[in-house]
């Protein structure tokens, strides 16, 4: 049976003229960013160690501390191995036993020399295991020299902490409808001065019937709070001035439309920018439906944000 897929519903409204960073050739089946705000793009490396510092400094803490405990196992598995066959009878303090007790022993003085402890009860004695130990002790230097300065620069790098609604539903809204989705700051600090920016990709056909992706930049009832304190609806309204209004899910989805949310304010701690993206596909869009409400108040009084239902929504008629 054959399935035809109809062309993408025309916007009146003019498409952006501006080059976003996505450059010409667009694709127009896939989403152009993830819904983690990544873009959905593959760079080829140029060398091995291009993107070994991003790595190390984004990822996961616990996936950090089990790199970094790998390591530190793995150069003392080395050194020890160099003693082991270099001899045991070169090292006082050090008694000749079975090679599983050997190796134990050389591993844990090869642990002393590269963290620069140093018990003493275990010393090198000839020229052979001493330079060896020289050069274990100065890669342990700049091995934990390199772990300090990533550390810092976890802890330094400022970033936000948005956590967004899974969908963006289309809602009642005054006297229409409108789009919208909510968000919460999940950091302790302030965001200040935060601004919202909603940018629509969306199929378009040109006179020669080719299929190109366009930009539409859509207004917010509120695009700019001066403290993102509690959790922020942003919406858009469906009313006339709208390039979307009146359109069926069936259009979003013909046109394979993608929503991409860039908010952007001073993190009052850091005194720096940060920022914080998120994308919607039509498959995301809940129609005839609302956001359940997230603020309570607690026996003092004061307000308490329920960030584990902030993407949590009930039909309406």
């Amino acid at each position: 049976m054959l399935k035809f897929v109809k062309a993408p519903r025309k916007i009146i409204t003019k498409a952006l003229d501006k080059e976003l960073g996505f450059g010409k050739v667009l694709t127009t089946e896939k989403r152009l960013m993830l819904a983690d705000g990544s873009f959905n793009v593959h760079r080829e490396s140029i060398g091995v160690w291009d993107n070994t510092y991003h790595f190390l400094v984004t990822m996961k803490w616990s996936t950090f501390f089990l790199l970094a405990l790998l390591f530190f196992i793995s150069i003392n598995l080395v050194f020890a191995t160099m003693y082991v066959l270099i001899g045991v009878e070169h090292f006082t303090g050090m008694s000749p036993g079975g090679p599983a007790q050997d190796f134990v022993n050389a591993f844990f003085f090869s642990s002393q020399t590269l963290t620069t402890v140093g018990y003493g009860h275990i010393s090198p004695t000839g020229m052979i295991t001493s330079i060896v130990a020289s050069i274990e002790s100065f890669f342990g230097l700049l091995t934990f020299a390199l772990i300090s300065g990533l550390l810092y620069g976890r802890f330094s790098r400022p970033a936000a902490r948005v956590v967004f609604s899974e969908n963006i539903l289309v809602a009642p809204y005054k006297e229409s409808q409108g789009l919208m989705f909510r968000m919460v700051n999940a950091r302790k600090s302030e965001l200040i001065e935060t601004e919202v920016q909603i940018l629509m990709s969306f199929n378009q056909e040109d006179g020669a019937g080719n299929t190109t992706r366009k930009f539409y930049p859509l207004n917010l009832e509120i695009s700019k709070i001066s403290f993102f304190s509690m959790s922020w609806t942003v919406v858009h309204p469906l009313f006339d001035k709208s390039p979307i209004k009146d359109f069926s899910k069936e259009d979003f989805e013909n046109a394979n439309a993608e929503f991409m949310v860039l908010v952007k304010g001073i993190d009052e701690t850091s005194q720096q920018l940060v920022h914080a993206r998120h994308s919607y596909t039509a498959e995301n869009m809940v129609w005839n439906a609302k956001f359940v409400p997230i603020l309570k108040y607690n026996a003092s009084g004061i307000p308490k944000i329920l960030t584990s239902l902030v993407g949590h929504y009930e039909k309406v008629a």
